[in-house]
């Protein structure tokens, strides 16, 4: 029966490829007759759920008068069984679910780990095994890069070798310990050397585990689990940023939903701005980290002080920040975060290398109906704040609200590059799942290498998300990626590899080359569309 499955799920991928590559839309009739064939033959080899969503569609089908299908439009109406195909397709082939993967509703929350080691081989192993137990895991070789990911991912827990050429574990950890210990970031060391000095100095530094090499993993799960739940039960009943010292997102729906409820019964304005620290990023790099720490801190301070009484100030994420103003209409939000943008340009920052300056923008909306979610307005915010930066920074925007989206401005960019034409369709679909209502992307996709560094859409100054397969005729993916990490500007791309399971040397040279993560084949598109969000999170 296997073989009459793999036939026809091989007709249906050659179906869309030829319907990708005509340049006239499909036919009602074509669209039917396909439709129709796959609900029987689908049903009469033993692929029930794809018979019973291909029936669905026919019903659809014969509720519509007869019409033309361009490509846009028949990718929309067959996105969940081009899916559900892939999910059906054999281990070597992208996009199966693995039933040894974790269930699509545990992605969004899976807890982060991000391992720093100097061995790849180890690296890929322990990835790809915890990842078996319902965790995303971050891995890199590279010191520099672990720090970054650290500040800029938040993520649950750390494991970390302590023997790492150039800047050795316990470097790591000193840089890292005032943070470790302020956010509770639970930490393991691993190592060959877990002599008793060695074990008590990684305690000294915040180490909350050490365990030796060679791994038992079946313990390493049980230890990361111990303290994956003290970190989730402290997350849940601590509601201040530890850096920061004002609330954190795990409140902002609640006391959202109290203060619009008080805004309804009064008919009283009510308004949220969405803060943002200009050029954070350039902070951190040019003065370090700590420096940075110190700069969200007197932010956080500056802006709560300067607020009204009524006003709650929330650390959404990184140099984000939301301020709830209730009894406060739009223009007078924006009157008063103007003033405070004036005074804290007043301020002065030490660091080593001198003194310095900053400034924010924000972007500022007013909740004008009580059912639309607080996403909603967040997103308004967010867009007006974006207007702000392009805008040259340092002002305050109120929010203008369209009815046509793509008036609004483009944050990122992405770019699927893939010589398979139905799989780059599979992938820019799950980036839009991703990131729609939430960013406002240019997705494009490329069959080679050199058709996207040809185009000057790359060359622009936003960001660039990259999906970017391993194995490629004439330009491979390893040869696009060591072009892309010199580029001036590659510091714009984060770049998510797809490999199969047996290119571990790849692997080994796109962890090298500065990778930012990594997929191996198969994968679901739920788990790509929540690995797209959290690297997302990070650029953004």
């Amino acid at each position: 029966m296997m073989k009459y499955r793999d036939t026809l799920l091989f007709q249906v991928h050659k179906q869309f490829e030829a319907w990708l590559a005509q340049e006239g839309p499909v036919s009602h009739e074509e669209l039917y007759r396909f439709v129709h064939s796959l609900r029987g033959t689908a049903g009469t080899i033993g692929l029930a759920d794809l018979s019973e969503l291909a029936q669905t569609l026919l019903e659809q089908l014969d509720q519509q008068d007869a019409k033309p299908w361009p490509t846009h439009e028949w990718r929309d109406f067959l996105q969940e069984l081009i899916a559900l195909c892939y999910e059906h397709r054999p281990e070597q082939e992208i996009l199966l679910e693995d039933p040894t993967l974790p269930q699509e509703s545990t992605y969004d929350n899976q807890p982060l780990l991000l391992i720093l080691d100097d061995d790849v081989t180890l690296l890929m192993y322990l990835k790809e095994y915890l990842e078996k137990q319902n965790w995303s895991v971050i891995a890199t070789v590279y010191p520099h890069k672990a720090l970054d990911y650290f500040h800029d991912l938040n993520p649950d827990c750390l494991i970390l070798d302590l023997n790492i050429p150039e800047t050795g574990g316990f470097q790591v950890m000193q840089t890292l310990s005032e943070k470790i210990k302020k956010q509770y970031v639970p930490t393991t060391i691993i190592s060959i050397d877990c002599d008793r000095e060695t074990r008590l100095r990684a305690y000294r530094l915040g180490a909350d585990d050490v365990m030796c090499k060679p791994l038992d993993l079946e313990e390493l799960t049980v230890r990361l689990e111990r303290q994956l739940r003290r970190k989730r039960w402290m997350d849940k009943i601590l509601f201040l940023d530890e850096l920061t010292g004002v609330y954190n997102r795990n409140c902002l729906a609640d006391t959202y939903q109290k203060l619009l409820a008080d805004s309804m019964r009064s008919h009283a304005p009510f308004s949220l701005a969405f803060l943002d620290i200009d050029h954070f990023k350039k902070v951190n790099d040019t003065y370090g980290h700590l420096v940075g720490d110190v700069v969200l801190s007197r932010f956080a301070a500056f802006i709560r002080g300067s607020a009204e009484k009524q006003d709650v100030f929330f650390r959404y994420g990184g140099e984000e920040f939301i301020l709830l103003m209730p009894r406060t209409s739009v223009q007078e939000a924006q009157l008063r975060l103007e003033r405070m943008l004036r005074d804290f340009r007043d301020l002065s920052f030490e660091a080593s290398e001198g003194t310095f300056s900053l400034s924010f923008s924000a972007g500022v909306v007013q909740i004008e109906d009580a059912q639309k979610p607080l996403a909603y307005w967040i997103d308004a915010a967010d867009t007006a704040l974006y207007s702000a930066k392009n805008a040259g920074r340092c002002r305050i925007e109120a929010a203008v609200r369209s009815a046509d989206p793509d008036t609004r401005t483009v944050k990122l960019k992405v770019a699927i590059i893939d010589d398979d034409p139905l799989i780059c369709a599979v992938l820019a679909d799950s980036a839009r799942a991703s990131l729609d209502g939430w960013i406002h992307s240019d997705i494009r996709t490329y069959h080679e290498g050199a058709a996207f560094f040809a185009s000057s859409w790359h060359q622009g100054p936003e960001a660039y998300l990259i999906i970017l397969d391993g194995i490629m005729p004439q330009m491979d993916g390893l040869d696009v990626l060591r072009r892309i990490r010199n580029l001036p500007n590659s510091k714009q791309y984060t770049v998510l590899m797809l490999t199969g399971r047996s290119g571990e040397q790849d692997i080994a040279q796109a962890l090298q080359l500065g990778a930012d993560d990594y997929m191996t084949k198969p994968f679901s598109t739920k788990e790509l569309e929540a690995r797209i969000k959290r690297l997302v999170k990070r650029m953004m």
